[in-house]
C-alpha cells in the first residue's frame, strides 16, 4: 500500500573539534563510498540545529549519527531509538546537542515528528581541542560506526552497494 519510507541520514557534529565531528565524517563517508536503493538523503548537518527541521516529517525515517556522552569507554557505539533519544541528550556534552533536542521537540510540536528515528551515537574521547583529525580511538571504531549505520538502513529496507 505504501512505498518505501523516505530515509534521511543526518551526520551531526563540528569537524573542527576532534571526535565531535564523527557524525559528519560518517555521513560524508557514506555519501562518497556507497550508493543506496531506494535512494536516501545524506545530510552534513554540522551544528545546524533547527535549520534541519525540513528533513523531518511523519513520512520520514531519520538516522542521526553523532558523538554522544553515554558515560562509557571512548569509542563505545550505542543506539537510541525514538523517545529514548531525548531522554539521553545532555546539552553539556556538546553545544549542538541542545540544538538537536530542540529540533526533535519542535518537530513533535509542529507535527513533523519522524515516523522512525534512530540516533547512532559514539562515545567521544576528546572534543576539547581544535583539530580536524579524530582521535586514534575513534578512528579505530569508524568502520564499526559505518557497519552499524548500514545495518540500520538495511533494517529499514535500504540496500547499500559500495562504489
Amino acid at each position: 500500500m505504501s512505498s518505501s519510507p523516505e530515509v534521511v541520514v543526518l551526520g551531526l557534529g563540528n569537524i573542527l573539534m576532534e571526535d565531535e565531528g564523527i557524525g559528519v565524517h560518517a555521513a560524508n563517508h557514506l555519501q562518497e563510498h556507497y550508493h543506496f536503493k531506494p535512494e536516501i538523503e545524506i545530510v552534513d548537518g554540522g551544528t545546524s540545529g533547527l535549520d534541519l527541521l525540513t528533513f523531518f516529517g511523519p513520512e520520514k525515517s531519520v538516522l542521526i549519527i553523532d558523538a554522544v556522552n553515554f558515560e562509557m569507554e571512548p569509542g563505545t557505539v550505542g543506539k537510541l531509538e525514538d523517545d529514548a533519544i531525548l531522554a539521553q541528550l545532555d546539552p553539556k556534552v556538546s553545544l549542538h546537542h541542545l540544538g538537536l533536542s530542540d529540533l526533535i521537540s519542535v518537530a513533535e510540536l509542529t507535527d513533523r515528528k519522524a515516523k522512525r528515528m534512530t540516533l547512532l551515537g559514539i562515545q567521544p574521547e576528546s572534543m576539547e581541542n581544535l583539530d580536524l583529525e579524530m582521535t586514534q580511538t575513534i578512528k579505530e571504531v569508524f568502520d564499526k560506526v559505518i557497519e552499524n549505520a548500514l545495518r540500520i538502513l538495511e533494517e529499514w529496507g535500504i540496500k547499500s552497494h559500495k562504489n
